[in-house]
């Protein structure tokens, strides 16, 4: 399989929510908070688009406070002026393209989104054992910042542009690769 990724778009949220709710169970949120994730930071929400359209995949991000990630389930209302982390609220790949290193080639986009804006670290909550996975992005546990997120989450942030292999960029749009070394 091969996907890009592609701006969000409002239309979108749907199939953004149905993706989460189906990977993320309890993590997963409603299409309005989506929507809201989108309107507040068009630039930060990315789908994972497969050749025939069919969202795969999607990262809400967005700028935030370093160590406070905004509670499940709420509306943000907007966005705070001086944030100093550029947070990925949701960062989920479907069954069928995992392994094609579609998170590898979103990382170099996100870290030019927070050098635009001066953002210093990329930061995450990560669930169900997704911190290894994380942690070979480059990512580092930090403590605290996952209160209310559950028993095992871990907040992680990392430097923007820490180098991640196997990615390569074109005009600012990444293209996801099939390689089943990954993961």
């Amino acid at each position: 399989m091969t996907a890009q990724w592609r701006l969000a778009r409002a239309d979108d949220a749907p199939r953004i929510a149905a993706l989460a709710c189906a990977e993320l169970g309890e993590y997963g949120e409603a299409t309005d908070l989506y929507a809201e994730r989108i309107a507040l930071s068009a630039e930060g929400c990315w789908v994972l688009a497969a050749d025939d359209g069919t969202v795969v995949g999607h990262c809400i991000s967005h700028p935030w406070h370093r160590l406070a990630p905004p509670a499940m389930h709420t509306l943000l209302g907007d966005l705070p002026p001086s944030a100093d982390c550029w947070y990925l609220h949701d960062v989920v790949v479907a069954p069928a393209a995992r392994g094609t290193r579609a998170v590898e080639c979103l990382l170099p986009i996100l870290d030019d989104i927070a050098t635009r804006r001066a953002i210093p670290v990329l930061a995450l909550i990560a669930v169900g054992g997704a911190d290894g996975y994380w942690a070979r992005q480059g990512f580092i546990a930090a403590p605290g910042g996952a209160a209310g997120f559950g028993a095992d989450a871990v907040y992680m942030e990392r430097p923007v542009a820490c180098p991640v292999d196997g990615t390569r960029t074109s005009g600012g749009i990444a293209t996801a690769h099939p390689n089943p070394t990954t993961r």
